[in-house]
């Protein structure tokens, strides 16, 4: 320990130095969070989903080279859907509408659906004239006899037809996602005034940009100021102290714009699901100052007679090794994070660190000064908070073993809700149900009958896919992709070469192995255009690559997992080597989330535990006390994930991390309550450990009401992700509260009867 002392011996030499030079000292502050802080306004945000993936995340690598080939496209569905049959000549006349303003949009490379040159209209008798002059009637024809066109173009119901446009942006930078969605909109805002009586539903890779940039605006605009009111409420009704309440939350917005300033400063972008980290910053940091100030004022009640600058001295002295010890050991959980695979939970991770590093700082050495000098002859008013904790630890006291007894019970059967885990990272339900995205997918679902899609790339040796043997090959490929469970249509050029075939004069009905080689080349290179450098949506440049879509019914993420290795394998079995197979898209990626992050979290957790028990043994000087603080930190994460199972089945991305993150935070009340607990003598007894609790508890229930109430706070994020992270974490904590109270007590006093400590410490 001669390590920890001499620690704390430099610590307590910069608290005196700083007492000194107090005005400085706060003046170095302000200078720091004007230096630091300015670079805030620098900070960049993004609504990219590809944020939301590691870099060397498998499925991320194959979107990537799938990118690299056929170029970065973003599709766009657009659905255009009548009453009923009846008016499928009006729906056939606003689809071409739309059809002919969607022509040549800047990025266009490639629009496919009834009317469109590209695969359609080189089929119909008029072949060669403008796209306006082709009679609706001959599309109608077409429709009946080409029966792979109307599967996928048209629903069966003959009400309904979709629009698939997909465009290589110039980025995805927000600007560019915000115009592409501006176009996007207002074309459908157009062409609705023309077509009043046809619904027009847009969804894809823009729509989501969007969707995610709301979710993240939100969260900015509304998440901190919400938590900085919260915070001042519950402070204001803890201490009774007006000016306390001001300094404490100043304090907590210091760390939190310093941090912001590092961020600016290191030039990080934000994502969905990494903006929140500036709110738990300043939540964590008052949760510190909480206990604080609570312990100054039992100093208060006990010394009446002394000065407020003296007494805070000596409450800061007397708490110094807790404040270490909770504030390191909440970094190394959430530094824990960077074994995700997410960005966004490793740039969490690290920011809170950061930010809890800037806040033990200001904690030690600035909080003092502040404090004295500007609540000198302030009381701490907290009768209320010591009433409700006397009567929680008298309930405590007088029921031992069947309070302990029932929060176990309820924490097991809590947990037991884990056996029907599920996990489901659909990205719509990244979305409240009444998101005008998730609304829009529901009314494409209801009127085509498929719901979301997924690539499959089939890689060849350069000019050699155009070919009778290999088409051959892929008609048979895409006839056993379409009898697997949930395809409902696999979409590949298929149709517009039948089409194109059958339109030859004569007409060529053999099959696609006997067609004349010349023949077939006219067929795709008069549909699709390319080059040996460029490439199109479908094919890669020089035909080395053939991208088709496999349209399937929208269920659980192991759905799609499945669906997405049986698809690869069909593909094996059909000749195809491993890397030449490949499924990818923004589907495919987000049903592994949970799963990947998952099993990337499971070593972050055990490690961050592992350490977060040896930093408390090493401090406390107890490896049974190191043990013991794992019992009230590490269940409560499982019991609120086994309440959220028992109510919904599903869990998402945040389950991942929630054991690691809860775990850094929930033990700051435990490292206090057991520190206060190891500093007496003869606390063996209920009576006595009572006595202890009492006094350390007020602080306990109002961090927890701070923390708790702070993190529900995320449940009102339009993001689904933070909405989950919102209730696990508050549930953790308040779930952690019942146990630190009805739980460790009686743990404490069973290892002292055991002899399993080393006997109390005292007080000096």
């Amino acid at each position: 320990m001669g390590f920890w002392i001499r620690i704390l011996r430099q610590i307590f030499r910069i608290q005196r130095w700083c007492f000194k030079h107090d005005l400085l000292v706060i003046l170095l502050l302000l200078v720091g969070i004007g230096i630091i802080g300015s670079a805030a306004g620098q900070i960049k945000s993004s609504n990219d989903p590809m944020l939301m993936f590691g870099p060397q995340n498998e499925h991320r690598q194959k979107l990537l080279r799938q990118q690299a080939e056929f170029g970065d496209t973003n599709q766009t569905m657009l659905v255009l859907s009548v009453d009923s049959a009846e008016d499928l000549p009006r729906l056939l006349e606003a689809e071409r509408a739309l059809t002919l303003e969607l022509q040549n949009p800047d990025g266009t490379i490639a629009l496919d659906g009834l009317s469109s040159f590209s695969s359609i209209s080189t089929t119909l008798p008029l072949m060669g004239y403008p796209l306006e002059f082709t009679p609706i009637e001959d599309v109608a024809i077409l429709l009946d006899e080409r029966a792979g066109l109307r599967t996928f173009f048209l629903n069966d119901a003959r009400n309904a037809v979709v629009i698939a446009l997909k465009q290589n942006l110039p980025d995805m930078s927000d600007e560019v996602l915000a115009l592409a969605y501006v176009h996007e909109q207002a074309l459908k805002t157009r062409m609705e005034a023309l077509f009043p009586d046809v619904q027009i539903s847009v969804a894809g890779n823009v729509a989501i940009a969007e969707a995610l940039r709301g979710a993240l605006a939100f969260d900015q605009t509304y998440l901190l100021p919400l938590t900085l009111v919260l915070n001042f409420i519950i402070m204001l009704i803890a201490f009774g102290s007006l000016r306390l309440t001001l300094c404490a939350l100043g304090l907590a917005v210091a760390a939190m714009v310093l941090t912001l300033g590092i961020a600016g400063w290191s030039g990080v972008t934000f994502g969905t699901g990494s903006e929140t980290s500036f709110a738990i910053i300043t939540t964590l940091t008052v949760a510190t100052l909480i206990h604080i100030v609570h312990s100054l004022g039992q100093r208060q009640r006990a010394l009446p007679f002394q000065t407020t600058p003296v007494a805070m001295r000596a409450t800061f002295r007397k708490l110094v090794v807790p404040v270490i010890l909770a504030h390191t050991t909440t970094a190394v959980g959430f530094l824990s994070l960077n074994f995700a695979d997410a960005p966004a939970f490793q740039l969490m991770g690290n920011l809170v660190a950061a930010g809890l590093a800037f806040s033990m700082v200001i904690v030690l050495f600035a909080a003092p000064l502040i404090f004295a000098r500007l609540c000198n002859g302030c009381k701490v008013r907290d009768s209320a908070v010591r009433s409700a904790s006397r009567v929680l630890t008298k309930l405590w006291s007088r029921h031992p073993l069947r309070m302990g007894y029932s929060v176990a019970l309820m924490t097991f059967i809590a947990v037991g809700g884990l056996a029907y885990t599920r996990f489901d990272d659909q990205f719509l339900k990244f979305f409240a149900p009444d998101h005008p995205l998730r609304q829009n997918v529901a009314q494409i679902e209801n009127a085509m009958g498929w719901s979301q899609s997924s690539d499959l790339v089939l890689r060849y040796a350069p000019d050699t896919l155009v070919t009778p043997a290999r088409f051959a090959q892929l008609a048979a490929l895409v006839a056993e992709l379409e009898a697997l469970p949930g395809v409902i249509e696999v979409k590949s050029p298929l149709p517009i070469v039948r089409a194109c075939l059958d339109n030859r004069t004569p007409p060529y009905t053999g099959s696609l192995a006997d067609v004349p080689p010349k023949m077939l080349t006219f067929c795709v290179k008069s549909n699709y255009r390319v080059t040996e450098t460029e490439g199109n949506a479908t094919f890669a440049a020089n035909f080395s690559a053939l991208r088709i879509s496999i349209m399937s019914e929208r269920q659980s993420s192991s759905f799609m997992r499945n669906l997405s290795r049986r698809v690869e394998e069909t593909a094996q079995a059909a000749g195809f080597a491993p890397r030449d197979a490949e499924v990818s898209g923004m589907n495919v990626m987000s049903s592994f989330l949970s799963k990947v992050n998952t099993e990337s979290m499971l070593i972050g957790s055990a490690l961050a535990m592992a350490i977060v028990s040896i930093m408390i043994g090493l401090f406390l000087r107890s490896f049974a006390l190191a043990l013991l603080s794992i019992l009230p930190n590490f269940l409560p994460a499982m019991a609120a994930l086994g309440i959220w199972v028992w109510l919904n089945t599903e869990v998402g991305m945040a389950a991942s991390i929630i054991a690691a993150l809860t775990f850094g935070i929930v033990v700051d009340d435990t490292i206090h309550i057991l520190y206060a607990l190891s500093r007496g003598r003869k606390k063996q007894t209920n009576k006595g450990v009572q006595r202890v609790l009492q006094k350390v508890f007020p602080g306990v229930l109002t961090t927890t009401a701070a923390l708790g109430f702070g993190f529900a706070l995320l449940m009102a994020s339009g993001f689904e992700v933070n909405r989950q992270l919102g209730f696990l974490t508050s549930a953790t904590i308040w779930i952690a509260f019942f146990f630190d109270l009805f739980v460790l007590p009686g743990a404490y006093i069973w290892l002292i009867g055991r002899k399993r400590l080393r006997g109390p410490k005292p007080d000096d």
